[in-house]
């Protein structure tokens, strides 16, 4: 067990440090190299070519311009105010490089350039001071990116770089100030020592961050500041302006700037689109997981569904076992009912149930919403009045306004919403009077009584629903009489049936109504019942239903 930890920590180790180590190794090794083997032909060779110089120069122009490119175009995206600084410091560094190359004093006729021998020497130094200076301050100062840099300070890096240039150029400082016949001055190598003080100081702070975020960008750049310190050693041992030592350091500066152009790359040009292919990656998986997700809960779904529908069903034939599928009658009257419900669960219900041998209670009547609960509602309608048949042996439901007062009290005993209601009639129609009582509980429409000539006479209907208000108010429920002779008609129905609207927003309405009454008046009850069901469905077409239809007709027969 502690044999394998050992062995992944050592993995790990290597994994982390492996490609600093490489570095740091082969660029001491080949420092090592030219500083104890004798160079001096190869010194005398670049001393009278210095092409090579050139070609190095323009390489180094090349990627001082990509990294300023790269950060300054990218700024507006990555919000990064470390990546524009530096890449306004390598903007100095490459037009300082692009005037070397031109050679331009030269060309306008002055006796110097800054392309000569001392200037040159005196580039690299100030190029190496003004970077070291440039990274010193990047890993010392924590640079708010909440604070915008417009992309117009680079003009200060112009006038930077004219400040350089008339200093490089100027004739004041002489050569013998930086180099002489035994080598670099001490003011060279002071200056050379302070800028290897700032790479060791920006690879200390480089390295920590890599251990603290393991990013491979720091591990690379701490690579390049390796290779920063190294250029400015070599340039230590120079004793000639381009002899090996002075080609060592621009290798080791040739290839640092490699390193940081392709560090640059990758922060602010590869690692958007790894991140954004990242989170395309993490978004997939995401939509991945939702697709089952909703698949589960479409399955769930599924099955609350056809469990809704199977209880739904269960509801509905409970629901219809309470409505009579025929009714009791005599020698002196008949009933026929017909509805047609908004959904599979009605909210309507009727009943016609026989009192004694001459007395009938009839009722029809309509409950809040649709559905399961406005099936239940109804439920307890007919086991309310059921209850009271049972409890008052016959004589409590005799009376109208008794029923309804009953039914009002005990649905406000019992628990039911505040906006749940009954809308209802109650009546008794006695054959041997021909007298029907009856109360309203609030039904807004009129019972239809029907003369056998066709003309129809809308009854008085007013009343109270039946609703979740006991604490407040008492209803007096009237009971009211019409004396009804043989031969006529009755009609109760709910407001679906005259509020049945087509595809043109026209309601039935109660003419219409009246009208179909009057041409089949003389027909039996049934017929008139079915005839009125089929003229509603004519008349609403393939539109959807919004509320219930239903309708309870009572025939008072002749005696012969």
């Amino acid at each position: 067990m502690n044999s394998t930890k050992a062995g992944s920590s050592v993995s790990d180790v290597k994994e982390r440090y492996f490609s600093i180590f490489i570095t740091l190794l082969l660029t001491l090794l080949l420092f090592l190299i030219v500083e104890l083997s004798d160079n001096s032909f190869i010194s005398r060779i670049l001393v009278e070519n210095n092409i090579w110089h050139r070609i190095l120069d323009v390489y180094l122009l090349i990627v001082s311009f990509s990294i300023f490119f790269i950060s300054f175009h990218t700024y507006p995206q990555t919000k990064d105010n470390r990546l524009l600084i530096i890449g306004f410091t390598f903007l100095i560094g490459g037009i300082l490089y692009w005037i070397q190359i031109l050679d331009i004093p030269s060309y306008l006729g002055a006796g110097y350039g800054i392309s000569s021998p001392r200037c040159t020497f005196l580039l690299c130094l100030t190029i190496r001071i003004i970077n070291g200076i440039c990274f010193g301050l990047i890993a010392t100062i924590r640079f708010k990116n909440k604070h915008y840099i417009k992309r117009r300070y680079m003009w200060l890096s112009i006038i930077v770089v004219f400040v350089t240039y008339y200093i490089i150029s100027s004739p004041l400082i002489k050569q013998e100030y930086l180099i002489n016949n035994h080598g670099l001055t001490a003011l060279s190598v002071s200056l050379l020592t302070f800028t290897g003080f700032l790479y060791i100081y920006v690879l200390y702070f480089t390295l920590k961050e890599y251990l603290k975020t393991n990013e491979f960008v720091f591990k690379i750049l701490c690579c390049a500041f390796i290779l920063m310190f190294f250029s400015g050693i070599s340039l230590m041992g120079m004793d000639e302006i381009f002899d090996i030592n002075s080609a060592l350091s621009h290798f080791y500066l040739v290839v640092s700037y490699g390193i940081f152009f392709y560090a640059f790359y990758i922060e602010s040009i590869k690692k958007p689109y790894v991140q954004l292919a990242k989170a395309k990656e993490d978004l997939d998986e995401y939509i991945e997981e939702m697709d089952k997700l909703v698949d589960r809960r479409t399955i769930e779904l599924r099955g609350m569904y056809e469990k809704l529908m199977a209880d739904q069903e269960i509801a509905r034939g409970i629901q219809l076992s309470m409505l009579p599928s025929e009714f009791p009658e005599n020698e002196f009257v008949s009933f026929s009912a017909g509805y047609v419900p908004a959904e599979k669960l009605s909210g309507d219900f009727y009943n016609v149930f026989k009192i004694d041998d001459s007395r009938f209670g009839i009722c029809i009547g309509d409950v809040s919403g649709h559905g399961v609960s406005a099936a239940m509602l109804s439920i307890f309608t007919f086991q309310k009045i059921q209850s009271l048949m049972e409890e008052s042996a016959d004589g409590g439901v005799s009376i109208p306004s008794v029923v309804l007062t009953h039914l009002y009290e005990s649905f406000n005993s019992a628990n039911f919403n505040d906006d749940m209601y009954i809308v209802m009639i109650y009546g008794v129609f006695n054959t041997q009077t021909g007298i029907l009582s009856y109360a309203s509980g609030g039904l807004n429409t009129s019972p239809l009584r029907i003369r056998p000539d066709g003309s129809v006479q809308e009854l008085d209907s007013e009343g109270f629903a039946i609703c979740k208000l006991g604490d407040f108010i008492k209803p007096k429920f009237a009971n009211r009489q019409v004396l009804l002779f043989p031969g006529d008609k009755l009609l109760l129905y709910t407001d679906g049936l005259i509020e049945a609207r087509n595809s043109s927003n026209d309601e039935y309405s109660i003419k219409r109504l009246k009208s179909v009454i009057k041409k089949y008046n003389r027909w039996g009850i049934d017929y008139l019942t079915e005839a009125i069901i089929n003229d509603v469905k004519e008349f609403i077409g393939d539109e959807k239903l919004t509320d219930d239809i239903t309708l309870l007709s009572m025939d008072v027969l002749p005696p012969f």
